[in-house]
């Protein structure tokens, strides 16, 4: 087990959304970290099988706009 340290207005937000779960501080943390961990992992397997050639095909398909200055 390893303990982290969050800036009070962090943990207060977290208190209180454990409070509203019926879990500990602990549990929730450590929940939403391994959601955090699980989503990363799955965007670089996507961005591992993307390539800049297919960027730039997809890019090149979106129309140039031209925005209007206010002055």
């Amino acid at each position: 087990m390893k303990s982290i340290q969050l800036p009070d207005d962090i943990y207060q937000r977290a208190a209180e959304m454990a409070e509203v779960d019926h879990v500990s501080v602990d549990r929730l943390v450590a929940a939403l970290v391994n959601e955090g961990v699980g989503d990363f992992a799955r965007v670089q397997a996507r961005a591992e099988r993307g390539s800049r050639e297919k960027l730039k095909r997809v890019l090149s398909k979106v129309p140039t706009t031209r925005h209007a200055c206010s002055t």
